[in-house]
């Protein structure tokens, strides 16, 4: 894959995960074709092949686990706005006992 098929898979992905929200897409928009303009120049093929791929990644994490919330009207609630693409959990880490993990655990007043 090229630099330019990462770039405008971000693009697509900044697109997806900021949609609606114009303030945030055109900053994202820019951190992007900054971050290229860095990275990219005279940087060896191997080390563009790595930021390539971290790229694309960067990307697929943007689709999957990026998610915007809308505030309910007159309450104290946020709607989450989920896409087929986002991942969901299903929670069975929580649903564990705490083994290992050093310290105790004691309720705040």
């Amino acid at each position: 894959m090229s630099a330019l098929h990462a770039y405008r898979a971000l693009l697509r992905a900044s697109q997806v995960a900021f949609q609606g929200d114009s303030r945030l897409l055109l900053v994202s928009h820019r951190e992007i074709r900054t971050q290229f303009e860095r990275n990219l120049d005279g940087n060896s093929a191997g080390e563009k092949d790595e930021k390539i791929k971290h790229a694309f990644e960067v990307a697929k994490f943007l689709k999957q686990n990026v998610v915007q919330a809308e505030k309910v009207d007159g309450e104290e609630k946020f709607k989450l706005q989920l896409r087929d693409e986002t991942e969901r959990g299903d929670n069975e880490s929580i649903k564990t006992p705490l083994k290992g993990r050093v310290g105790k655990f004691e309720k705040c007043s």
